[in-house]
């Protein structure tokens, strides 16, 4: 069970980064490692550095009906303090100009039984 939800996992990072660079950002970072657990995707656009969570889920498998549901206050705060770690440890010289701003944003990916992409929801600024 572990095995596929790491693939289902995989799968749906792949698919967030590929939103993200077709949508212009920078990919910064892929899967940082912090004592907290695991950013997903770091990236960068014209107003800033944003950290996205990315959340897959396959239709009919029980869970969460939205990808979103499992995102609740204990994994924000993880969250921040990976962002906190991550902007520590990177090199500021591969920050954009003028990055001012920094963002939390959450893309939720339904895959269908078969793999298909039923939807692919990218929240700005999601909490």
């Amino acid at each position: 069970m572990a095995d596929q939800r790491r693939k289902t996992g995989v799968i749906g990072e792949r698919l967030a980064r590929r939103h993200l660079e077709l949508a212009g950002y920078e990919i910064l970072d892929q899967n940082f490692r912090t004592r907290h657990g695991e950013l997903d995707l770091v990236a960068a656009d014209d107003r800033g550095i944003v950290f996205c969570e990315v959340k897959t889920r396959v239709s009919g498998s029980g869970g969460p009906p939205s990808p979103f549901d499992s995102i609740g206050a204990g994994k924000r705060r993880r969250l921040r303090r990976m962002a906190t770690e991550w902007l520590s440890h990177s090199d500021r010289a591969r920050w954009p100009r003028g990055a001012g701003e920094l963002r939390f944003d959450a893309i939720g990916i339904r895959l269908g039984p078969t793999g298909e992409v039923l939807e692919l929801e990218h929240l700005e600024n999601a909490f």
